[in-house]
């Protein structure tokens, strides 16, 4: 079994987001519009792929996450539609949100750890170069040393 997962709008009718989805694909589009809900599903899955790769290997494959974080994803993604329809987050939604946000910092900053990836890529390299450093030489022209 693979231990990180593809999160996609087919995995997410599944769950009970369906009604959701099918909302925010469907209500105040614009002209030219398709959907909603599979950019929102790539933005939150590019977010939690940003997070993670601060301070862990990624998987290849740029759809998947550790399937640890399928939870934390889910209730993204539920916010950000629910936004994106204009209908108002419970309290304990926002509270959740503000958690599960917390949660993906902690990852980033090192401080949890996720699965290791299936088809890992190589890290982030770091730069190895220094910054330049401006600093002051003592001076060898004076007004003394010159006669002058």
């Amino acid at each position: 079994m693979s231990r990180w997962i593809s999160i996609t709008k087919a995995g997410l009718y599944d769950t009970k987001l369906s009604a959701l989805i099918d909302a925010a694909d469907s209500v105040s589009l614009g002209s030219g519009q398709t959907d909603r809900s599979t950019g929102i599903i790539a933005d939150v899955v590019a977010e939690i792929r940003r997070k993670v790769g601060k301070s862990n290997q990624l998987d290849q494959d740029t759809t998947k996450i550790p399937g640890g974080l399928k939870a934390l994803a889910e209730d993204i993604i539920v916010a950000r539609l629910k936004i994106s329809i204009e209908q108002e987050l419970s309290t304990d939604e926002r509270n959740n949100l503000t958690r599960r946000e917390n949660d993906l910092n902690r990852i980033a900053d090192g401080k949890d750890q996720v699965e290791a990836p299936d088809n890992p890529i190589a890290a982030n390299m770091v730069n190895a170069t220094s910054n330049p450093s401006f600093g002051t030489r003592c001076r060898n022209f004076t007004d003394r040393s010159q006669d002058g």
